[in-house]
């Protein structure tokens, strides 16, 4: 029955890998960056060059052009700015956000084509800024719309202020959208899954904006619209309007995720105004609580969310204490150990029990086997008699599936790791990279990745341990001979592009899972049956 388990786990750890490999061929998108030449305009290149430069260098290779960057002819750079967290281009025409770079996390995130009126996604527009404050302006015709985005330096938060002014003699009357942000399906299909669409109100709905054939409108209106990619988040909340419709729709290969303000009527010679809270930064549910408009309700990893923020909760707890992600995912590891020991312990000890049956069990086997019924009547007496629970091997490493599927699912999405270090670990939330090769190697590529190597290596050595205790017959104990090499090779290509914080953690799972064999077999009897 082990052998069995174990199977359907490295079965499920097969499918999740083949499914991501499957993806990224059949959906393959070169993370092409939208060049200055393909923009054809001389002034756009000097202008971004600056950009790039007003960066330190260690954060320059995170400072590419994001790979959504909706595709705008005739693009200029209106302005930059900056904050403690954040910095942010500005392009004409429609005055919208270019790029998203957050400084504390030196990441640029997705998070493109923002914050516009599409009434006047066309128009030039002019920009003056200061310390804490940009104001946009365009007018027209005797028209004119304001944007006022008041920053706070050492904050995510962006008070967005939209005015509509009327100078003419006419009550002016239209229909505009704010656009929150606009995706484009130029996108790496790993990220791409990531994308969604977060509708907050009564109830609360997921989209992914590049699922969506031509427009998707929710049957209710809501109190807030986020978009978000893999580490960061986009979400505005109104102030003083009524519930608004939110929707999302695809025109020309983007994804408009905006507000529909439905019709609007300024009086003549006047204006109105329409107030925002906009959050632009990393997920980070402490972060997005500080609002108490429950934005936190925006992160969410997957299936398994329960025990991904309970694992990650655990984590911070740990991180607190002793400052580094490395020594907390470690200390995690531990904790999943002293949780499950006893049940892992009662494991072992029903595997050993198990095996002290086999001889029995086959001799049985020999004496009934024209007689099945009798047969199963004869091992179910046997196992009565010695207390014995074929299943009892199972409960701990079932137990492993959610726990590991948990914290995939939080490593992939969660910021916290992004770029934390640890040893020669870089950034646990990517490939260890111990060294890069100048040439790719196959199946692996240029990385060498070394965690992943040892996590084989130990495996190796917990196969072989976990013979001494199967309850095999020969003929199975023949192919787990074969298993032992095969598994440990297996799992080590499974893990060997996974998040380096995962290969550690299973790393230190197979040390722990090895020193409770070693236990079992040093401390149980020879033989548990007479």
């Amino acid at each position: 029955m082990n052998k069995r388990v174990f199977l359907a786990i490295a079965l499920s750890f097969l499918v999740l890998f083949s499914w991501q490999t499957f993806i990224s061929k059949v959906y393959h998108l070169d993370n092409k960056e939208v060049t200055l030449d393909t923009l054809n305009n001389k002034g756009l290149k000097s202008a971004q060059d600056s950009f790039l430069s007003s960066t330190s260098t260690s954060a320059t290779a995170s400072l590419s052009t994001p790979s959504s960057v909706p595709l705008i002819t005739e693009t200029i750079i209106l302005d930059k700015f900056e904050t403690d967290k954040l910095k942010l281009e500005f392009i004409n025409p429609g005055a919208r956000i270019y790029r998203v770079y957050l400084k504390d996390y030196k990441l640029n995130s997705e998070i493109t084509g923002g914050l516009y009126s599409k009434l006047f996604e066309n128009e030039i527009y002019t920009l003056e800024k200061s310390t804490e404050k940009v104001e946009i302006k365009i007018v027209k015709n005797g028209h004119y719309l304001i944007q006022k985005l008041n920053f706070r330096n050492n904050s995510y938060y962006i008070e967005l202020d939209t005015i509509y002014g009327n100078d003419t003699s006419l009550n002016w009357t239209f229909n505009d959208k704010l656009i929150l942000n606009q995706v484009s399906q130029n996108v790496k299909a790993e990220e791409k899954n990531l994308f969604e669409v977060v509708f907050l109100g009564q109830s609360l709905q997921r989209k992914n904006p590049t699922s969506i054939k031509d427009k998707y409108l929710p049957t209710e209106k809501i109190d807030s619209l986020a978009f978000r990619d893999r580490y960061s988040t986009i979400i505005i909340h109104p102030e003083n309007l009524p519930k608004t419709a939110p929707y999302i729709e695809k025109q020309n290969g983007l994804s408009d995720v905006g507000l529909d303000l439905e019709n609007i009527t300024v009086p003549a010679n006047s204006q109105i105004s329409y107030k925002f809270i906009v959050y632009c930064g990393p997920q980070d549910i402490n972060l997005l609580q500080q609002s108490n408009l429950r934005l936190e309700e925006v992160v969410n990893y997957g299936s398994f969310d329960f025990i991904s923020t309970s694992l990650l909760g655990i984590l911070n707890f740990f991180h607190k204490i002793f400052r580094n992600w490395g020594v907390a995912l470690i200390l995690l590891s531990l904790f999943i150990f002293i949780v499950l020991y006893p049940l892992t312990m009662k494991q072992m000890k029903a595997m050993k029990q198990m095996q002290d049956l086999q001889p029995q069990i086959e001799a049985l086997r020999k004496n009934h086997k024209d007689n099945p019924q009798r047969l199963n009547k004869e091992i179910m007496e046997l196992y009565r008699k010695h207390k014995a629970n074929p299943l009892g091997g199972c409960l701990p490493m079932v137990l492993q599936i959610p726990i590991f599927f948990g914290l995939y699912q939080a490593l992939s999405r969660s910021i916290v790791l992004k770029g934390a270090q640890f040893l020669w670990i870089k950034d646990l939330a990517e490939p260890d990279k111990l060294f890069i090769l100048s040439q790719g190697l196959p199946f692996i590529g240029k990385e060498i990745n070394l965690l992943p190597i040892l996590m084989a290596i130990g495996m190796f050595f917990q196969q072989k341990l976990t013979m001494k205790t199967s309850a095999a017959t020969s003929a199975a104990q023949e192919q787990q001979k074969i298993m032992v090499v095969v598994f440990p090779i297996m799992f080590g290509f499974i893990f060997y592009h996974f998040p380096s914080g995962l290969a550690l953690y299973w790393f230190l799972n197979t040390l722990t899972s090895i020193f409770s064999q070693w236990k079992i077999l040093k401390t149980t009897a020879p033989s548990l049956v007479s």
